[in-house]
């Protein structure tokens, strides 16, 4: 709102959109462009991943509960370029659709952190079935599968970073 203020300082034109109810046409555009189902903004950086990892291990061990009972992480390995991820990421995104993280490595990998429930399983077979009926993706190599997460908080980081390789 400081920079709109100071935008409307600068400028007459502007200054009559902010008067003229303007200010409710930006709040609803910025509303509009947040809440698009945007795969690439779906895909958070890998830290992203880590962080929530480490937030959930450590909810986990205020509840008594070992990070491998109730978290397991969905591994999608692709060729690495960008658009295999692209694709990949749509059908994951499909499949995944109620708010589990999902980070890109460096490695082209993507890494979704579910719930360990019987569900996964099932949601991970369908992203399999999903990625090999996808015409734009035939020829290219893609692996998926469920990685159970150690049964201890003090592996559980140096377990990631070795799948994010």
């Amino acid at each position: 709102m400081a920079w709109f203020r100071l935008l409307a300082s600068h400028s007459r034109r502007f200054r009559r959109v902010l008067a003229g109810g303007g200010i409710i046409h930006l709040a609803n555009g910025w509303a509009e462009g947040l809440l698009q189902d945007d795969t690439a903004k779906a895909v958070a950086p890998f830290e992203v991943l880590r962080l929530r990892l480490h937030q959930q291990v450590q909810r986990g061990h205020v509840l008594g509960q070992n990070p491998g009972a109730h978290l397991a992480l969905v591994v999608i390995e692709t060729d690495g370029s960008a658009e295999s991820v692209l694709h990949v990421a749509q059908h994951a995104r499909a499949a995944f659709r109620t708010g589990e993280t999902m980070a890109a490595t460096p490695s082209g990998k993507l890494i979704i952190l579910a719930r360990r429930d019987h569900e996964v399983r099932e949601r991970t077979l369908q992203l399999t079935e999903a990625i090999r009926a996808d015409n734009e993706l035939v020829g290219t190599s893609v692996r998926v599968w469920i990685e159970p997460l150690a049964t201890s908080a003090d592996h559980v980081d140096s377990h990631l970073l070795g799948l994010a390789c």
